[in-house]
């Protein structure tokens, strides 16, 4: 059966610190498969997603170990060469990961940081699609990220994470790749802000490493017409995912019927600023605007930028690096539907 796959990058740092990759290969258990990716950068069963868990971190280690070994094996300050290799440790990624087998209908997902994947779940009963999420955000915000991280540094809980804004030691997520400061000790990481101009030290790391590139795998079995949405947290940041599920889903119902909605301007009537020091407009139904019938990833984006709010569209991709940062993030969507969305269900 064929299937289809729409992909957009927004950006906003310059240049983008988002990455996409799609690709289909040989899967884990032998069977053609959809391999789909979004990674977001800054500054049995059992048996497959240990599998999946393995690869994750073993190029995070790779990543760590060869920094690691440049180091010790060069004696001259500020070299080149082991600032080439320490380069990937020094900076991080968050990746979330769908791997889809077409015969099985299997749908795997795996995710290190605050990526997200959401299924458009379709129901004959209703006629509807609802919203379910693949993934959960690994954040100060996720329980199950502060009761781990208590585990393995215990009576630090107060020192390392905020309650208030979600951040570990000042970074927003809890686990992904390189990122050194959240996993070398403190005196390694000095040695390196003297010697190979890296960052200073996170000023509470006590018992590194805090972080880990180890990604949680979900496994379900998907229907031809549902669809599944993977996006970096830009896109997360201003909509929801019952939201995102509908916006789909609308542009489904416009993209089958070859025509749009019918799109009148609104005006925001403003907005309020988040514990980060965002604007925290929402991106809501009543919005949206449905009229990029040649891509859904690119009418996710663009309602999340403002929808039938032209002003506040246009204002958010006037406004450049290194302003915008303070705005809006690089955003990058992917919707995969299992099917041709013009085949009957």
């Amino acid at each position: 059966m064929r299937g289809r796959l729409d992909v957009t990058r927004v950006a906003s740092n310059n240049p983008v610190e988002d990455e996409w990759s799609i690709g289909i290969g040989q899967g884990i258990n032998g069977e053609k498969t959809l391999f789909a990716g979004v990674f977001d950068g800054h500054a049995s069963g059992e048996a497959i997603d240990m599998a999946i868990k393995t690869a994750f971190t073993s190029l995070d280690e790779r990543i760590m170990t060869n920094a690691r070994k440049a180091v010790e094996a060069e004696n001259e300050p500020g070299s080149a060469e082991v600032n080439s290799v320490l380069a990937p440790a020094f900076a991080g990624s968050c990746a979330l990961l769908t791997m889809y087998e077409p015969k099985t209908s299997t749908l795997r997902t795996a995710v290190a940081g605050d990526s997200r994947a959401v299924l458009g779940l379709w129901s004959s009963d209703t006629g509807t699609f609802t919203a379910h999420a693949l993934s959960k955000d690994q954040t100060g915000f996720n329980e199950e990220e502060v009761k781990r991280l208590n585990a393995e540094h215990p009576g630090e809980g107060g020192d390392i994470l905020s309650s208030e804004t979600g951040r570990l030691m000042g970074i927003a997520v809890t686990r992904g790749f390189g990122d050194h400061r959240w996993k070398w000790t403190n005196d390694f990481i000095n040695f390196l802000q003297s010697n190979f101009y890296g960052s200073a030290a996170r000023p509470k790391s006590k018992t590194p490493p805090y972080m880990t590139a180890a990604p949680e795998v979900t496994t379900r079995t998907v229907q031809p017409s549902d669809f599944v949405i993977l996006a970096s947290d830009g896109l997360w940041d201003v909509m929801s995912n019952d939201d995102a599920v509908t916006c789909v889903s609308r542009w489904l119902e416009a993209y089958r019927n070859g025509k749009a909605e019918e799109v009148e301007d609104a005006k925001i009537t403003g907005y309020t600023v988040d514990n980060d020091g965002y604007p925290s407009y929402k991106a809501t139904p009543e919005y949206f605007a449905i009229e990029d019938l040649d891509n859904a990833a690119v009418c996710l984006v663009k309602n999340a930028l403002g929808g039938r709010r032209r002003g506040l569209f246009r204002g958010l991709l006037t406004i450049s690096t290194p302003v915008s940062r303070d705005i809006r993030d690089d955003i990058t969507v992917q919707v995969i539907f299992f099917k041709d969305p013009l085949m009957k269900k």
